[in-house]
């Protein structure tokens, strides 16, 4: 999350996630502040020529790992913790399902858990540490994003929050915003 998207090619939110895995590369590559490298992969992504990591490599990652809190790195008193609340799904289905699945959970020692709350990864973390989300978590994150703004056919919107800049923050406003809109929309049909 260090480079800032270029605003000639990261326009849409599907822009944005693509440059955000992008990045996620680069940093797992020990490249994490290279332009280049982030824009070749971006460029990859984009046009199909790489895909991002299948849902399968991210269990084994934490498989790997061992049963730790991906956060604090403790091994006492674990819980799922769900990425994205799996409380903002609100009455669609098909989010619910996505929002309940285990690609959007990672273990998290009750503290942590608690801690975090009913917020999503980065209202947790705030502005000032999204560069300390560990990487597991942003890749099931941005895949999670990917699928929810799929579902709900927004992956070409340009700035969601409408705050005048295409970043991060758009993935989670737009995600649980939608999904409190279109509920309360559904319940009153």
């Amino acid at each position: 999350m260090a480079l800032k998207p270029p605003s000639k090619l990261v326009k849409t939110v599907r822009d944005l996630i693509y440059w955000l895995y992008a990045e996620l590369i680069a940093r797992a590559a020990g490249f994490k502040d290279n332009y280049g490298f982030v824009i070749s992969r971006y460029k990859k992504l984009k046009s199909g020529e790489m895909t991002w990591s299948s849902s399968i490599r991210d269990h084994l990652k934490e498989w790997e790992k061992g049963k730790v809190c991906v956060y604090c790195g403790s091994e006492k008193n674990l819980t799922l913790d769900h990425i994205v609340p799996s409380s903002r799904s609100g009455v669609d289905p098909r989010i619910k399902e996505m929002l309940e699945s285990t690609d959007n959970t990672v273990w998290a020692c009750r503290q942590c858990n608690s801690s975090k709350g009913d917020r999503d990864i980065f209202e947790w973390y705030d502005k000032d540490r999204v560069d300390e989300i560990p990487k597991l978590v942003i890749s099931k994150f941005l895949k999670l994003a990917y699928r929810l703004h799929e579902t709900q056919g927004t992956l070409d919107l340009e700035d969601p929050n409408m705050d005048g800049v295409l970043d991060i923050y758009d993935l989670g406003v737009i995600i649980t915003h939608l999904i409190i809109k279109r509920s309360k929309e559904a319940r009153k049909a």
